[in-house]
């Protein structure tokens, strides 16, 4: 990874599964998608559909349980947590 990573701004979750605490039921189940880049991309659904766990799973406030999370082909789970959160912007 560079520092002017990212540079395309490709999203892809594969087979992302998040748990807030160990014991718990998965609150995001096995969700792959991709937003290429230049996409504006909105999420809607019910209270407790898991948008907010979305937004907070890319800037790793709360790791998964399984699958990942690549931001133009970076697992964000090997970047530095400090450069992840700069570089990223989720506006609510």
């Amino acid at each position: 990874m560079t520092d002017e990573w990212p540079t395309q701004g490709v999203v892809e979750f594969k087979n992302v599964t998040l748990k807030y605490r160990p014991t718990t039921e998965p609150v995001l189940r096995n969700l792959s998608f991709v937003v290429k880049s230049g996409m504006k991309v909105g999420v809607v659904g019910r209270t407790g559909a898991g948008k907010s766990t979305i937004c907070i799973s890319l800037s790793r406030i709360v790791e998964l349980f399984d699958g990942h999370i690549e931001i133009d082909g970076v697992n964000i789970a090997d970047c530095d947590l400090q450069k992840l959160r700069e570089k990223v912007t989720v506006i609510p």
